[in-house]
């Protein structure tokens, strides 16, 4: 779900037909936060959350800076809109539009029939201006998708999920690729003409494929896509991420230190992958760090 900028070395879990294993860098670009998620590129600029402190950040060199602050909202995820970018408040049960600068556009707290969001965690959007967007839900076993079509309006189109998380389209505009977090699992949907889901299917059990040198119940977290469709996996529980073939297999399982991976961002240029890392502190405090590892996969 500190200190100076320093170079460390992780270990990189490279699972396939050869089954060997690598090293691979990771660099910590910032440090000083809690509990970061939400790591989105608008442009070359990378954006991002902080849930403990309920702040937006936008990474400038190697420092973050607050963009957005909102008491009670516990940001979790971001997704870029025409605007500025939308924001899931996770713990204020709302969806909010904001400007690149920060200012408060739009409060969206329900869907059009008046169902409110119960832990809205992630986004995704499609080519057609529409956004995708999950909400864990009650006791984490009635979490929901819902779609925000490019007209605004808001209307579910999934339920039932054990912990709806992160999201993704593929880059054909079919299918979407969503994390049960609860389920240890990916599922799949078809996408319709207007934006509505169906034939949603299991794509992967994540303890079917996955292998870690740390015990592990391997819970999907955030999702990215490449433009091959290979899908970038951070694991909240895992040890850093995966990255899954468009036919469900592994490709790259890489390891990294700290306990929880909850998001990742491909760069632009497809080369780099940006890994929110996350230790517990004594007390129920949480320590976070941005990482940044060379594309297992390259581009």
């Amino acid at each position: 779900m500190r200190g100076p900028v320093l170079a460390l070395f992780a270990s990189a879990l490279l699972v396939g037909a050869a089954c060997a294993a690598a090293e691979q860098r990771a660099e910590v670009v910032t440090t000083g936060l809690q509990f970061p998620e939400g790591t989105v590129f608008v442009g070359n600029t990378l954006y991002f959350v902080d849930y403990s402190t309920s702040d937006v950040l936008r990474l400038t060199g190697k420092k973050a800076e607050v963009v957005w602050h909102a008491n009670g909202c516990g940001p979790n995820g971001l997704v870029p809109s025409a605007a500025g970018l939308l924001v899931a408040c996770y713990d204020s049960g709302t969806v909010v539009h904001i400007s690149l600068d920060g200012k408060t556009l739009e409060t969206i707290r329900s869907d059009d029939q008046g169902q409110p969001f119960v832990a809205p965690n992630d986004l995704a959007r499609d080519a057609r201006g529409g956004v995708y967007f999950t909400a864990a839900g009650d006791n984490f076993v009635l979490g929901k998708v819902f779609y925000r079509s490019a007209d605004r309006r808001v209307r579910e189109v999934a339920s039932g999920i054990h912990y709806a998380n992160g999201l993704v389209v593929s880059p054909d505009g079919k299918q979407l690729y969503l994390a049960e977090s609860r389920a240890s699992r990916l599922l799949v949907c078809a996408i319709e003409s207007d934006g509505s889901l169906s034939k949603q299917r299991e794509f992967v059990s994540l303890p079917d494929i996955l292998t870690s040198s740390k015990p592990s119940n391997y819970t999907p977290d955030g999702l990215r896509i490449d433009r091959h469709g290979n899908l970038f996996v951070g694991l909240y529980r895992g040890g850093g991420f995966a990255v899954i073939s468009p036919d469900a297999k592994l490709i790259r399982q890489v390891e990294l230190p700290a306990a929880h991976h909850a998001n990742l961002a491909i760069s632009p240029d497809g080369r780099t992958i940006f890994v929110t890392s996350t230790d517990e502190e004594p007390g129920g405090a949480y320590r976070g760090e941005l990482l940044r590892v060379p594309n297992p996969i390259g581009e």
